[in-house]
């Protein structure tokens, strides 16, 4: 019955034709550095929403978009024996409505199905029709001088390393937000207080109460001749976590720090943050710090234009787990994927990752990319967490040493138009002395097939 739903959807979606509806991408992904950009990709000739979009007044559209991706694994957890593969389909469909130049309503329902996965099936992997996004804009947020929206939304700021959507997951995180945003030549600030939604798989979704984050963002130009300057403050508040001492606290963090990225002579481009959190969660102390680089250079031959780049991550962790203080670096909410590695088995939580990689051009909208990433302990006494912030193995002893493991990516993905999108990638992680000592000793293979379409 679910499948029958979605079909029918799409059988009547693809006798409506695409609107002018500034909304990003419904159906595929939106923050993936190794995906053609719009401006490398051609038009849609055809559309399937556009004639309806076009045929209605102009302060009403319609958007769908439709997501299918068949992925496995092997080795979760780095335990022999855990494997799965399943395929993975989800469909959005949105209304959009500007009833006055400086109002806008759009409303975004989602279904997301995991077939062939084995139980339970629940969120990240299916979740039964919910309300994705709900929101309305007062100005325009994107350009205007002044804008407010307020809703269920997405968030994104920097690359999403601190506060992002992670558009790669079936069903994605949202925040239920209000956000204040002003835009001018040399300025774009953001501020706002957001409560992330934690999704159901049957039901209207909702966010946990007194779980918050409030938050400041701007980005600055001129200031450094070709590139952007962006201090940010980040304060969390969570109810009942627990302490060191092992019983339920309530947390106020606050995470405050300095994007800056940009291009030198054109051919050279780098990105570096640096973040550091203090607060408390019940009697303990937060003292913890993150920062990472990368620098990259692009080959622009007449074909096959090149980018090389090399990156560091560095997270802190807790030496002490029963001291008082708190070390270990808290992720927050990340738009994670590709970033520590395709396989995402990895934290921004007392981690370092050496990575190098290579992007290349086969056309402009048809990019293939290889990666190694090099993942070690920042301290030996912490554990090793995966993408989610939750530990998988530790040794306090220290004695099982801080090589976690390798890995090794590749991945391609071509865009036919801006509507459709294909991809391939396959990424292997070898465990190093970490995990083998910490009886995690299996390789994790993580290959998919993914193919989107917007359908408007």
């Amino acid at each position: 019955m679910r499948r029958a739903r979605v079909v029918s959807l799409l059988f009547l979606a693809s006798f409506s034709l695409g609107a002018q509806c500034i909304v990003n991408n419904p159906g595929g992904s939106k923050v993936n550095p190794n995906r053609p950009s719009d401006a490398d990709t051609p038009e849609a000739k055809v559309s399937p929403l556009s004639a309806l979009n076009h045929a209605l007044p102009q302060w009403i559209c319609f958007t769908a978009g439709y997501r299918t991706r068949y992925e496995g694994y092997s080795g979760a957890s780095f335990l022999p024996g855990q494997s799965d593969s399943f395929l993975l389909q989800r469909f959005r469909f949105g209304m959009y409505l500007k009833p006055l130049s400086w109002l806008r309503v759009f409303t975004e329902t989602q279904d997301t199905d995991g077939f062939g996965k084995t139980p339970p099936l629940a969120p990240p992997y299916q979740e039964t029709w919910d309300l994705r996004r709900a929101y309305v804009d007062l100005g325009d947020i994107q350009e205007g001088h002044f804008g407010v929206r307020t809703g269920r939304q997405d968030l994104n700021f920097g690359d999403g390393l601190l506060v992002g959507t992670s558009y790669w997951r079936n069903a994605s995180r949202g925040y239920d937000a209000a956000e204040a945003v002003t835009n001018w030549n040399w300025i774009n600030a953001a501020v706002f207080a957001a409560s992330p939604v934690n999704l159901l798989d049957n039901g209207l979704s909702h966010h946990q109460a007194g779980n918050n984050l409030y938050g400041l963002d701007a980005k600055l130009g001129r200031m450094i001749r070709g590139a952007s300057i962006e201090p940010f403050s980040f304060w969390r508040v969570t109810p009942r976590l627990k302490t060191e001492a092992g019983g339920l606290g309530n947390l106020s963090e606050l995470t405050i720090g300095l994007r800056a990225s940009g291009t030198i002579r054109q051919h050279w481009d780098y990105d570096t943050e640096g973040a550091h959190q203090s607060g408390t969660l019940g009697a303990d102390r937060i003292r913890a710090s993150a920062w990472m680089g990368i620098a990259g250079y692009t080959f622009t031959p007449p074909r096959f234009r090149t980018r090389l780049f090399a990156a560091f991550d560095y997270a802190s962790g807790d030496r002490n787990p029963h001291d008082g203080v708190r070390n270990t670096f808290d992720q927050l909410y990340p738009n994670v994927h590709d970033h520590l590695g395709l396989a995402d088995q990895f934290a921004r939580q007392n981690l370092k990752d050496i990575r190098y990689g290579a992007r290349v051009w086969l056309r402009r909208d048809w990019i293939v990319a290889a990666g190694w990433n090099d993942y070690w302990l920042a301290s030996a006494t912490d554990g090793y967490y995966n993408s989610s912030g939750t530990i998988v193995a530790r040794d306090p002893t220290g004695h099982s040493g801080n090589h976690i493991s390798e890995e090794y990516d590749l991945q391609t993905s071509y865009r036919f138009d801006r509507n459709l999108e294909f991809g391939v990638g396959i990424g292997r992680v070898l465990p190093g002395e970490f995990l083998v000592k910490t009886k995690h000793p299996a390789a994790y293979t993580y290959p998919y097939l993914m193919m989107s379409y917007n359908f408007f």
